[in-house]
């Protein structure tokens, strides 16, 4: 299995990159990729490094959101607006009118959530409004339909204010804020990361996957299912595995049988975990663990994708580097059938943060996009070479 790196861009213009989300925004069939961030952490200026009133104004000259076009990977501003200290994200069709919209909501020391509405012309400027300020640092939303009422939410995990939440939306998404009573809450004192919402146990609703944790909305139920705990306005809560750290999450069918199975990977450990960071899958509905690797440093990237066209589902596992780590490593488990995994290392030495695996190329094999998170700015392809010596990129 080979991979080739091309780096994109060696000078994005934000530092702390954490949004990186591939999608179609000119309408070509190959996706292009938005990527934002929190801002420079330190100062470039010697002398002054840490001083928190230049740092600000310093973060202020940045583009906090910026978009590549596909093919040539161009580069262009989503929005003119700056230093918006943005991490969480998720893209959503928030007004019906079939084009992706773009949620981010801020990271360490900020509350808001945002949304940008994408206009015909990508390469204009989004419009940006404000959904709401209710908790502290956003590290996950998704946009699915989690209480299973037809229509999808926005669905956010705050890791300050420990707090499983969402938003439905509402008749007139422009207005700014949206108005509180779409706001509700699952559970508080839950710190997690990863968030997924999917039809988990195949019953035909929807559940949400939070960290370790599955969440199912049943308010016609008056007591939970096996050892699930009961939460307030009819929503339950069930445990995967305990003991695992700022987990990232995957869903998909990895063994066959017909049932979806959850990946976790312990995404910032050991820097904010009790261990190296582990990579796992569980198969319900016991959760029988299946661990692949024990011994990662902040394996923060996760993805479930068909990489060597087999008809598997392989696993995608990648390191950040943070300044410590200096061989990061790019891992494919590669799914040979019936819960068997075969572990090849695709890349070495390129620390990346939130990479997701994606057909950039448009030749029907997934490749890999991703960028850093910190030190250092670059935003990075991994080109899938798997049967296709006929590409010269």
């Amino acid at each position: 299995m080979e991979f080739t790196h091309e780096v994109i861009d060696d000078s994005p213009p934000c530092g702390r990159l954490g949004i990186c989300l591939p999608t179609d925004l000119t309408g070509n069939g190959v996706p292009d990729v938005i990527i934002g961030g929190l801002g420079r952490e330190k100062l470039p200026i010697v002398g002054v490094s840490g001083v928190p009133v230049v740092g600000r104004l310093l973060r202020r000259l940045e583009t906090s959101i910026f978009w590549y076009e596909n093919p040539g990977w161009k580069r262009h501003k989503l929005t003119t607006d700056s230093d918006l200290h943005v991490f969480g994200n998720a893209l959503g069709d928030v007004t019906g009118n079939g084009r992706f919209d773009l949620f981010a909501g801020q990271g360490i020391g900020g509350r808001d959530i945002y949304w940008f509405e994408q206009p015909s012309n990508p390469r204009r400027p989004w419009t940006k409004r404000t959904v709401g300020s209710p908790f502290s640092k956003y590290h996950d939303l998704v946009f699915g339909d989690v209480d299973n009422d037809g229509e999808p939410e926005l669905v956010g995990a705050s890791q300050n204010s420990e707090v499983v939440f969402y938003y439905d939306v509402p008749d007139d998404p422009t207005q700014s804020p949206w108005p509180e009573e779409c706001l509700h809450v699952i559970e508080t004192e839950q710190n997690v990361e990863g968030l997924a919402v999917v039809d988990i146990d195949g019953d035909g609703r929807n559940e949400l996957i939070a960290g370790p944790n599955v969440y199912r909305y049943r308010k016609d139920t008056l007591t939970p299912d096996g050892g699930a705990v009961q939460l307030s306005e009819g929503w339950h809560r069930e445990s995967i595995v305990s003991g695992w750290d700022w987990t990232r999450v995957a869903v998909g069918d990895l063994d066959g049988d017909g049932e979806l199975e959850v990946v976790l990977s312990e995404g910032d450990s050991p820097l904010l975990g009790s261990r190296m960071g582990r990579v796992g899958w569980f198969d319900p509905p016991e959760w029988d663990a299946h661990i692949l690797r024990d011994d990662m440093y902040c394996p923060h990237s996760l993805q479930l994708a068909d990489f060597d066209g087999n008809g598997w589902p392989d696993i995608y596992v990648a390191e950040m580097g943070l300044g410590a780590n200096d061989d990061p490593e790019h891992v494919i488990f590669r799914n040979r059938g019936g819960g068997e995994f075969e572990e090849t290392t695709i890349h070495r030495d390129v620390p990346t943060h939130e990479a997701k695996a994606v057909d950039v190329s448009g030749n029907g094999w997934p490749d890999i996009v991703g960028k850093s998170y910190t030190p250092g700015r670059h935003v990075d392809v991994w080109y899938n070479r798997n049967g296709r010596a006929e590409d010269t990129r």
